[in-house]
């Protein structure tokens, strides 16, 4: 029976690998390790600022971070239409090399969070690149499924960070995992360097390309999935910011096993619903994983351990449904037109939503264990509004059929 199960899934992956380019396989890969980089130190970072004497800044640690990210995508956007998709994506890549490196010699509380900033805009420029390279690459009726699959990379970077931070930290300590940290980002931007650009005729680097209209922060094609992103992922900025001393309060140690247990689960709906959005339509997909949001908010609340990580695989499959879904949902409302901007107005979005979950949600925990239930009710009214929005507020689109 094991014999074949594992004959079945050999084949089945290397179907999978014929399927899409070396291109594609590359740009996975360097997905994988720019997202372990930085996320290998956030499970410890409520307790750095803390030792640094900075306790009622938990929120800040990654609120600042996704603000820097939200005001670098209508550059990092432009950029991309302009002068190509591979140097934007190399400059995230350097961003997070020298802030991953520049930590242990900032020992203030400022100096900390003014890194925090500067380091949010790697993810500002590197996914924005990323995902407008692969909306170049792929054909229209398998970008939900291309989606899902570079967000396995995604969430496997996430899943392993989060999982081997506390025990890093513990072995070799917190210098070292920074060090670390600059290490994969690197090797993340080795790996750019050896793919092809994708956008015809690439300008030279000018300093007209930053100067921003309005059209560049916000792209109206992309408002529907970026008003759903905007209130579904309060729930993560919650999560990646206070889940940590969530995690203390049941004595569960690993601080990072909450999201550990969210990827696997995020990686297996992947792998079985990869052609959900692509088969069904966008709408129809969102609903689903958005419903998840909601229950997985829900179950938070109620402050018990057992629904605890019956919560964290909730999140897991409402993030796998949900995000591959809404980027290519971006994806066929741009259909290869400035595409970039169009990516970038959903990341707005999403960096806006997690810095809303994690201000708001650290302001309402306050330190005190008990007020998480008020933290997660908070989170749930914002994903039943998303559902609502997708129910009654959000016209049909139209899907390109299997062939």
């Amino acid at each position: 029976m094991i014999k074949e199960f594992a004959a079945a899934s050999s084949f089945f992956l290397i179907q999978m690998f014929k399927r899409y380019s070396i291109q594609f396989w590359l740009l996975c890969l360097s997905t994988l390790l720019f997202f372990f980089s930085f996320t290998i130190i956030i499970p410890e970072l409520p307790d750095y600022i803390t030792s640094l004497g900075g306790e009622d800044y938990k929120g800040w640690t990654i609120g600042l971070f996704t603000i820097a990210a939200g005001l670098s995508r209508p550059i990092s956007g432009r950029l991309a239409d302009r002068i190509g998709r591979l140097p934007v994506m190399i400059f995230g890549g350097v961003v997070c090399i020298v802030m991953s490196v520049l930590y242990p010699m900032f020992t203030l509380v400022f100096g900390f969070l003014v890194l925090r900033f500067f380091h949010g805009m790697s993810t500002g420029f590197m996914p924005t690149g990323t995902i407008a390279y692969l909306a170049d690459i792929i054909p229209s009726d398998r970008r939900g499924e291309a989606m899902g699959l570079l967000g396995i990379m995604n969430n496997i970077g996430l899943m392993g960070g989060n999982a081997v931070s506390s025990l890093l930290t513990a072995s070799i300590g917190l210098t070292n995992v920074f060090w670390l940290s600059g290490i994969l980002a690197f090797l993340s931007v080795v790996i750019v360097f050896r793919m092809k650009e994708t956008l015809p005729n690439p300008e030279k680097l000018k300093m007209k390309h930053f100067k921003l209209s309005w059209s560049d922060v916000w792209d109206s094609r992309a408002k529907e999935p970026a008003f759903i992103i905007l209130l579904t992922v309060t729930l993560f900025g919650t999560i990646i910011t206070l889940i940590p001393d969530y995690s203390k309060g049941f004595g569960i140690m690993n601080k990072g096993l909450f999201i550990s247990v969210m990827t696997v689960s995020t990686v297996i709906t992947r792998l079985f619903t990869s052609k959900l959005s692509d088969v069904k339509g966008r709408v129809h997909s969102c609903k689903i994983g958005t419903s998840f949001w909601v229950l997985a908010a829900v179950l938070l609340s109620f402050r018990q351990v057992e629904l605890f990580f019956i919560s964290a695989v909730l999140c897991g499959i409402a993030s796998g449904i949900n995000s591959p879904a809404l980027f290519a949902w971006v994806a066929d409302v741009s259909n290869g037109v400035r595409s970039g901007r169009a990516m970038a107005t959903l990341f707005i979005a999403l960096e806006a939503g997690i810095a809303l979950g994690a201000f708001v949600s650290a302001e309402i925990y306050n330190n005190i264990f008990a007020n998480f239930t008020n933290v997660f009710v908070f989170t749930a009214i914002l994903n039943l509004m998303a559902l609502g929005y997708l129910f009654f507020g959000v016209k049909k689109t139209k899907i390109v059929p299997l062939v």
